[in-house]
């Protein structure tokens, strides 16, 4: 049996048991632990299912974006995309996984023209509420805003589905307040102004757990008889707790099949006026080049790695590479690459100058990544930014890593470089250089 098929097993194995009559919570635990629903179908996917049904033998795009949960091998996404295979035979079917590990929905609205929209998703699933929990809620409406109208701007009969996945630290929330976290929070309200159905995953394990029948974190062999739901406190376990995700999900799916009838999503008033639907990702392979950008192979290990989100990535080789960026908007930031190899970066921002270290405590491999700057106007700015090839104590840094991270060969640190993919721009470019 394949892995996949083993997992869908499982799938099956949970709808079973957790569709039966779950134990009663006692009444003090009842009265103490209000929890607000776990789906709200709103406008429904009625596109997505009116062509399975009426459109036999047609192809159906299913799109994910968010972070590491959606991401993972085996997990919630490709159940759940497996499982729409199976349940409608007579269809073909198509998945993009546009999920990366770390990042947040202020990444995927500038990537979604790219990662997901050119492929025409017929469903789109945005799942970033725990990646987003740290950011404030005038951020996440503009991001999750700006991804629901550009998608309905490429194309108003994409349906689109938020998921609100969960780690221990929102269950417990949850046990104190009976609130959504913060970030669910605020996506429901741009999923109420726009009548986007939203499932929220955390609600039913919260209920799992109150009951006695799941344990959120352990090991599985010490806890017989029961549901282990993850081993770090957040990413479900690919035996366990991603099937409980993907049964979740499906339940909720399912129902919105035939609830409403197919039409065009229409893009209403914002629900903030200054979201990020303009949000654009630039390569630098638009702009000419120079000596001190070195455009990497595509054999290149470090290409190789992120090929398939960054095509195109580019070494500034310090001291000299600089790029200076002149335009109007008020939002400017870059897709970058970080990893051993990667340092310090001087910025000039309309005159004030600042350093961006691209180095971390998880540097010892490189991976996707992206910041933005401080200090714009909302009108022109002028931005520079070089690579000063300044010497630092990457060693230190990666000590500061719970695991206490070691460089194992320091020549693979030797490079204080900036490996750049993309500029993340809301606004219009004037200018673009390379070089003094």
């Amino acid at each position: 049996m394949s892995k996949i098929a083993h997992l869908l097993r499982n799938l099956c194995l949970l709808s079973i048991c957790l569709g039966a009559p779950m134990r009663s919570i006692n009444a003090q635990a009842q009265h103490e632990f209000e929890l607000p629903a776990p789906f709200h179908m709103r406008g429904g996917l009625p596109n997505f299912f009116d062509k399975v049904k009426n459109r036999i033998g047609s192809e159906l795009c299913v799109a994910y974006i968010g972070g590491s949960i959606t991401e993972a091998r085996d997990g919630w996404r490709e159940l759940t995309y497996h499982t729409l295979r199976t349940s409608f035979p007579h269809n073909t079917f198509k998945h993009v996984d546009a999920a990366i590990g770390g990042t947040t929905s202020t990444l995927g609205v500038f990537r979604m023209d790219q990662d997901v929209l050119r492929h025409k998703p017929d469903l789109l699933f945005v799942e970033f509420a725990v990646n987003d929990s740290p950011l404030p809620p005038d951020v996440i409406y503009r991001s999750i805003e700006g991804i629901v109208r550009k998608t309905w701007s490429a194309n108003p009969n994409t349906d689109i589905c938020f998921v609100y996945t969960i780690t221990e630290t929102i269950v417990d929330k949850f046990r104190e307040t009976g609130r959504f976290p913060r970030a669910a929070e605020a996506m429901e309200q741009v999923a109420q102004h726009y009548g986007i159905p939203s499932i929220h995953i955390g609600v039913e394990v919260a209920k799992l757990r109150e009951a006695g029948d799941l344990v959120f974190t352990g090991n599985p062999g010490e806890h017989p008889g029961k549901i282990v739901f993850t081993a770090d406190k957040v990413h479900p376990l690919p035996a366990s707790g991603h099937p409980i995700c993907a049964h979740i999900v499906m339940k909720h799916l399912m129902e919105m099949q035939g609830r409403n009838a197919s039409h065009r999503h229409e893009l209403k008033k914002p629900f903030v006026s200054d979201n990020w639907e303009s949000a654009k990702m630039l390569s630098l392979s638009e702009f000419d080049e120079n000596k001190d950008w070195v455009k990497l192979e595509q054999d290149h290990p470090v290409q190789k790695q992120v090929a398939s989100f960054i095509p195109a990535l580019y070494k500034a080789v310090p001291p000299d590479a600089t790029i200076r960026i002149r335009f109007e908007g008020n939002v400017l930031g870059f897709y970058d690459v970080i990893g051993p190899g990667s340092g310090i970066l001087d910025v000039n921002v309309n005159g004030k100058a600042s350093e961006v270290t691209r180095f971390d405590n998880h540097c010892i491999h490189y991976r996707k990544t992206f910041f933005f700057l401080d200090g714009l106007n909302d009108g022109v700015n002028d931005v520079t930014i070089k690579v000063s090839g300044k010497e630092f104590d990457k060693a230190a840094i990666l000590l500061q890593n719970p695991r206490k991270l070691t460089m194992d060969d320091p020549a693979r640190f030797a490079d204080n470089a900036w490996f750049l993919g993309n500029i993340l721009m809301v606004g219009k470019p004037i200018a673009i250089n390379f070089g003094d």
